[in-house]
């Protein structure tokens, strides 16, 4: 079958031919350019369900990537089994985990592949990967099988969008042959990239790996090859086997792996004890993912950090920081820590710290004309800004209630 042919079938546009009661079993063709592929180390195994080319790569202990060393993959799990609050991030040091990427041929539909699969894993003297690349759609089935995915020892598996990208589309191509395949489990899986927009929100204009690489890790890509390219790069080489191209693409779904590990282990220092080399808006953002964990005690560590040792430039970290005050009782000092974030506040958080402030007046402290200044601070910014309509309404009639109070008090006192 042409290789034209192969990709019409993989895309559901060639009818299928009617099954007789006693057909042949399938031929599986050995793939072409064998001896040009295993010249970029490409190595062409056969299994029961086809072939699938593999490459293994041995990498020390104390390999270097950007400012990481690969090695402080143990300290920051030993770290983690020590830490005495929870996240996301937090796994036992013995769990058995892997760094895992994948490249495809589009982002979506029946027509869209996997055709390269990296796993890297670390053993007691070394870290290894093992890439996988499919001759071409007839040995589909062979390639998702060789990855090892299917086996029971269920690792946590890290990702940049794997868990929203990567994995969904594996588990549509393994589902294309459900009927031949191991059930494919559904594991623990640890996404750096939801973790680096929670860490580095509003702190980084993109979150493309390559800009975390340049940015945060410490190493920038030369000679990168594109990632618009690498669909069209795989297909000329399974239908000319040029391979140059191919080298690149293996070499560029090499060091998305190796950053992943050096992404974990930066991302795990600046979650636990790491609080030098990094910006207030970074903490900030730290902080308020502990407290949207529950985590408050970890989370208040962080705000509090900013609060007190960067400056005026920590509006959004007192407000967050004010809000656990408020949720621990400790009212006045909620109070002072809206009113000192609220004029540097911008939008809806400045509207929403002066009406913190004004619900702590007039509930808590007893303080109505205080509750009312603060009040009217909330409508006057308010108006500046775009907000929910829920919101000034909440102002307008907080205002009117605020007013009668006041009154009813001023009346209380000259009967008194």
């Amino acid at each position: 079958m042409s290789f034209e042919n192969k990709l019409m079938q993989m895309k559901g546009m060639l009818k299928k031919q009617p099954t007789k009661k006693q057909a042949k079993p399938r031929t599986i063709e050995r793939p072409a350019f064998e001896e040009a592929w295993a010249g970029i180390g490409l190595e062409l195994i056969e299994n029961r369900f086809g072939f699938v080319y593999v490459k293994r790569i041995r990498y020390p202990l104390d390999t270097i990537h950007g400012n990481v060393s690969l090695s402080e993959l143990d300290r920051v799990r030993t770290a983690w089994e020590q830490a005495p609050f929870e996240h996301p991030f937090k796994l036992k040091k013995e769990e058995p985990i892997l760094f895992f990427d994948t490249e495809t041929t589009g982002l979506s539909g029946t027509g869209a592949y996997i055709f390269l699969i990296g796993i890297l894993v670390k053993k007691s003297d070394h870290f290894e990967m093992t890439q996988y690349i499919m001759p071409d759609p007839s040995h589909e089935a062979a390639f998702l099988y060789e990855t090892g995915l299917w086996q029971a020892d269920e690792p946590t598996i890290f990702s940049y969008n794997g868990k929203s990208f990567d994995w969904p589309q594996l588990t549509s191509r393994w589902t294309m042959h459900r009927q031949t395949l191991p059930k494919l489990p559904v594991p623990k899986q640890i996404d750096l990239f939801h973790g680096t927009k929670r860490i580095w929100k509003n702190e980084l204009e993109r979150m493309k790996l390559s800009t975390i690489e340049a940015e945060k890790l410490g190493f920038e890509r030369v000679g990168d090859v594109p990632g618009f390219l690498i669909p069209a790069i795989y297909l000329d080489a399974v239908k000319s086997g040029y391979t140059d191209g191919l080298a690149k693409v293996l070499f560029h779904n090499e060091l998305d792996i190796l950053s992943l590990v050096s992404l974990y282990v930066l991302s795990s220092d600046l979650l636990m004890e790491d609080m030098v080399s990094e910006t207030s808006g970074a903490y900030t953002n730290i902080g308020k993912w502990y407290a949207d964990l529950k985590q408050y005690d970890q989370s208040a560590a962080y705000l509090e950090h900013v609060t007190q040792e960067r400056g005026s430039g920590a509006a959004l970290a007192r407000f967050f920081l004010a809000i656990q005050k408020k949720r621990s009782g400790d009212h006045a000092e909620a109070v002072k820590l809206f009113k000192e974030a609220a004029p540097h506040l911008r939008g809806a958080a400045e509207v929403e710290a002066w009406v913190h402030a004004s619900k702590l007046y007039e509930h808590q402290l007893r303080k109505v004309d205080q509750a009312i200044i603060m009040a009217n601070f909330a409508k006057e910014a308010s108006e500046h800004t775009h907000v929910r309509k829920s919101l000034e309404q909440d102002i307008h009639k907080r205002l009117i209630r605020l007013h009668e109070k006041k009154r009813k008090k001023g009346l209380q006192l000259d009967k008194n």
